[in-house]
C-alpha cells in the first residue's frame, strides 16, 4: 500500500456503507446482499487503501459514474420506445408485412402537397317577383275606386266624406294625389257590395288608410264594427286618429241637379194670345203692320212674327 498500488480485489464498504466487491481496479455491481459469504470479509475500504495512490483515488468515482450514465441512458431509450409504441396504431390484425406497411404509410411528395380546396358553387337566390302596380281608373270618392285590374276597392276600417259633403272634395283629391304613381292592395275581405276591402299602399310602402286618418280627412266610422277583420290595421288607425290633424275644408256648396227644371211661365191673361209680350189679342191671324210695335216672343209664335228667330217679333 505504501508503494501506491491499488488494493487487491475483495469486499469493501463503498461510500454509502454498502459492502461491495472491488475487482482490484474498480467497483462492481456485486454487493454483500447477493453474496452471503462476503459478510465476514475485510472491512477495509479501497478508498482508504488507495489514499496513498492518487491514480487509484481518481479511478474509483469515474468507474461508478459511467455506469450511472449507462443506466440513465437505457432508461431514456426505453421511455422513448414506449411513447413510440403508444403513438403507433396497432397493426396486429393487418396481414401485410411490416415493410409494406411502412412503404404505404410513408407520405409521398404528391401526398404532402396540399391540393387546393374546390371553391364553393354559388347558390343562386330566387329572384324576387317584380311588384305590379295598379292604377286608379274610376274614382268614386276618397275611400273607393275602380282599379286597372277591373276590381272596385274600398279602404278598410277608415271612412271619408262623400263628394258633396264637407271635406269630401279634399279627401277625394288627397287619395287621387297619393296614388298618382300607382298602388298595391292587401285585400282581406269583401263587403256587401262586392268590393275588395283592403289596406292600400303607394309605391313607397305608405298606407293610404293610415295617412288619411292622420290628415283628419278620414274617420273611424266603421272601425269598431269591423276591427276584428284586421286587428293590426285597427291598432295603427287608433294611433293615427288619436293624433289626427284638423283639416281646413271649405264649406260644401249645395248640390246642383243633373237635369234643369223647366222655368215656370205665367198663365196668359184672359183674351191674350199665349207666347207674346206684351199681350196680343186672340185672332185668327195677325201681322206686324196691324201691331205697330216690337213684341217679345215667349212661346211658339203662332202669328209667325219672329221670322229671324232672335226672340223678338216685328223688329
Amino acid at each position: 500500500m505504501t508503494n501506491g498500488a491499488l488494493p487487491p480485489a475483495g469486499w469493501y464498504p463503498d461510500a454509502e456503507g454498502e459492502l461491495r466487491y472491488w475487482d482490484g481496479a474498480a467497483w462492481t455491481d456485486h454487493t454483500a446482499s447477493n453474496y452471503r459469504y462476503a459478510q465476514g470479509a475485510d472491512r477495509q475500504t479501497p478508498t482508504s487503501l488507495a489514499r496513498e495512490n492518487p491514480s487509484a483515488r481518481a479511478k474509483v468515482p469515474w468507474a461508478r459514474r459511467w455506469k450511472v450514465w449507462l443506466v440513465a441512458g437505457c432508461a431514456v431509450l426505453l421511455g422513448i420506445g414506449a411513447l413510440g409504441a403508444a403513438a403507433t396504431p396497432d397493426n396486429a390484425d393487418d396481414p401485410k408485412p411490416q415493410s409494406v406497411q411502412a412503404t404505404e404509410s410513408a407520405p409521398t411528395a404528391e401526398q404532402t402537397t396540399p391540393s387546393p380546396e374546390p371553391s364553393p358553387t354559388p347558390t343562386e337566390e330566387p329572384a324576387e317577383e317584380p311588384v305590379v302596380l295598379l292604377v286608379m281608373k274610376d274614382q268614386k270618392d276618397g275611400d273607393s275606386w275602380v282599379g286597372s285590374d277591373g276590381k272596385e276597392y274600398r279602404l278598410g276600417l277608415v271612412n271619408t266624406p262623400e263628394r258633396n259633403e264637407k271635406c269630401g272634395p279634399e279627401a277625394t283629391a288627397f287619395t287621387r294625389d297619393f296614388l298618382s304613381d300607382g298602388f298595391t292592395a292587401d285585400a282581406y275581405a269583401t263587403d256587401t257590395y262586392g268590393r275588395e276591402v283592403a289596406e292600400v299602399f303607394d309605391p313607397k310602402g305608405r298606407s293610404l288608410n293610415v295617412e288619411l286618418a292622420k290628415s283628419g280627412l278620414g274617420d273611424g266610422r266603421y272601425l269598431d264594427q269591423f276591427r276584428h277583420e284586421n286587428p293590426d290595421l285597427a291598432r295603427r288607425l287608433d294611433r293615427a286618429l288619436a293624433s289626427a290633424a284638423k283639416p281646413g275644408c271649405r264649406k260644401s256648396a249645395a248640390p246642383v241637379p243633373l237635369v234643369q227644371k223647366p222655368r215656370k211661365t205665367k198663365a196668359p191673361a184672359k183674351d191674350c194670345m199665349a207666347g207674346y209680350s206684351p199681350c196680343l189679342p186672340i185672332v185668327d191671324d195677325l201681322d206686324c203692320g196691324e201691331i205697330g210695335h216690337p213684341v217679345t216672343v215667349t212661346g211658339n209664335d203662332p202669328y209667325r212674327l219672329d221670322r229671324d228667330g232672335d226672340g223678338t217679333g216685328c223688329d
